[in-house]
């Protein structure tokens, strides 16, 4: 019955699920104890090996679904002086590159089990994939290196927080308020919402404003005057502000207050209305409503005119009472609807981005041909797909909950059928100590580099410096490490700023690594 392949990968799946949650003081292998149970199931059946297409499959649909969802926060960063941080990745992956090169020289370990110990010792599976794919039926060796070196690259990095982490102490981040004031301090005879938030450089949301009788849903243009009820969202301390500048706190009612408007969550689910921005949607304009916050995955925010919303996302609109029935048809606001995603644009995005991955570049100096890859491949077209978002009628996103799934099935597809294939080669291939020794000393010295250069550019913040080790990285374990101390909101924004580059430069280097090796 074991000689299935198909069998044994769902086997090596389940168990490294169960060996990832075995936790040593806070620190559990996660998702990569699939790759190890994958080991343990190839040394058992060495005969049995998963079909290479399968791996790379799992891989694409991984990256695929990590560039859609992280293009347009990325790109964000990078246009608000986050360009700085993509000096971090090149410099620590290639300084990483050269101690593979020269190192796996003296210590004499073949540059098969090199590009996978690279490949390892920077917790980085993409860059297996190209490696593997590379060496077709050396694959195993390189898969091999990857598992020995692996346990380091996660290990080393954490080791290297500790000490710097020690003082620091966990925030889960300010979560949003609401707050009604009594308008006293606008100019006479009143102000326009957008002018008085830039005056006094306000972060918040207006929802509402109550004039005598009247309510009526507020957007920028709005006009409120001194004497009037405004209801505003935001975080706390963005609250205070507001409550300081503008007049009064408000003990009435008015949040609960639902005779002429009404709020209600609805679920973006429309294709029509995903990938655009609320000003396009234009609740405003055509209902008299307005979005107040957006809630995505366990995430809520304040939109503003040029937020664009997802599928998936929940909106919470404040809108007259008769009107929001209309709202709730033209946003979708079906649960099933939006855990479904569109299987034309998945399947054109997959597709551009392997033929992407196919095409050879040569490179200067008689080095040969180079492939992105297929996984390469997929990462770039997904991070220019989520980027335009919609291309006319097309919709290029995938709901929050469809892409975290895709993510990983992916994933574990990959690293079972990578750890099978390993555990085969444990019968003919030792253990190799050097191979240790060469996986610690790129991950150090990746870890360091990363590190220095974080310091000099954004000082002695550790909590974001360790999100773009984490990041530099590529190890879900390493931020997991970094945010169970610190928190999401000081850590994932440097994880995100170096991220899609470092996976990116990965896969470049390794299959470098092995042209300049002659493999």
């Amino acid at each position: 019955m074991l000689d299935n392949p198909l069998l044994l990968v769902c086997l090596a799946i389940g168990c490294g699920a169960l060996l990832g949650r075995i936790s040593v003081k806070n620190v559990s292998l996660g998702v990569a104890g699939v790759l190890f149970a994958g080991v343990v199931w190839g040394y058992l059946e060495p005969a049995v090996k998963p079909p290479d297409v399968l791996a790379t499959f799992g891989l694409a649909l991984f990256v695929y679904a990590i560039g859609l969802s992280s293009s347009d926060f990325l790109f964000d960063t990078w246009s608000h002086g986050g360009w700085r941080f993509l000096l971090i990745p090149p410099v620590a992956i290639g300084a990483a590159f050269c101690v593979d090169f020269f190192a796996s020289q003296f210590l004499n370990i073949p540059a098969s089990t090199a590009s996978g110990v690279f490949a390892g010792a920077l917790t980085n599976t993409p860059s297996l994939a190209a490696a593997t794919t590379a060496l077709g039926q050396r694959g195993a060796e390189a898969t091999l290196g990857y598992a020995i070196a692996y346990p380091l690259g996660v290990l080393i990095p954490i080791i290297m927080l500790s000490w710097p982490f020690r003082r620091e102490t966990h925030t889960s981040g300010d979560s949003l308020e609401s707050a009604a004031i009594k308008v006293c301090n606008v100019k006479d005879p009143g102000e326009a919402i957008a002018g008085l938030l830039e005056r006094y450089t306000l972060s918040v949301r207006f929802a509402r404003c109550v004039r005598g009788e009247e309510q009526f849903a507020i957007s920028g243009y709005s006009v409120i005057k001194n004497g009037d009820v405004v209801t505003v969202v935001g975080l706390s301390d963005d609250v205070r502000k507001a409550i300081e500048m503008l007049g009064v706190e408000y003990d009435g009612e008015v949040l609960h207050d639902r005779s002429q408007l009404d709020y209600r969550r609805i679920f973006v689910s429309n294709p029509a209305v995903c990938g655009k921005t609320l000003q396009q949607v234009g609740i405003f304009r055509n209902y008299e409503g307005i979005v107040t916050r957006i809630r995505r995955g366990d995430t809520d925010f304040i939109p503003n005119a040029e937020t664009t919303i997802m599928p998936g996302d929940r909106l919470r609109v404040i809108a007259p009472r008769e009107k929001l029935s209309a709202i709730s048809e033209y946003i979708g606001d079906s649960y099933h609807e939006a855990s479904e995603f569109n299987i034309l644009t998945f399947g054109l995005g997959l597709a551009m981005g392997i033929a992407l991955g196919t095409i050879d570049i040569t490179l200067p100096m008689g080095l040969g041909m180079f492939e992105v890859g297929p996984v390469a491949g997929c990462l770039i077209v997904s991070l220019i797909l989520g980027a335009l978002g919609r291309t006319g009628p097309l919709t290029w996103y995938l709901p929050y909950g469809v892409s975290m799934s895709l993510r990983q099935l992916g994933l574990v597809v990959f690293l079972a059928c990578a750890g099978i294939k390993a555990g085969g080669l444990l019968h003919t291939a030792p253990l190799n100590i050097s191979a240790l020794v060469l996986g610690a000393c790129i991950t150090i010295v990746s870890c360091l580099v990363t590190i220095a250069l974080a310091r000099m550019i954004v000082g002695k913040t550790w909590p974001f410096i360790g999100g773009i080790l984490a990041g530099v990285q590529t190890q879900p374990a390493v931020l997991g490490f970094a945010v169970g101390r610190c928190g999401n909101e000081r850590v994932e924004p440097g994880y995100a700023a170096v991220y899609p580059l470092s996976m990116l430069l990965k896969i470049v280097f390794v299959q470098l690594f092995l042209l300049m090796t002659k493999s």
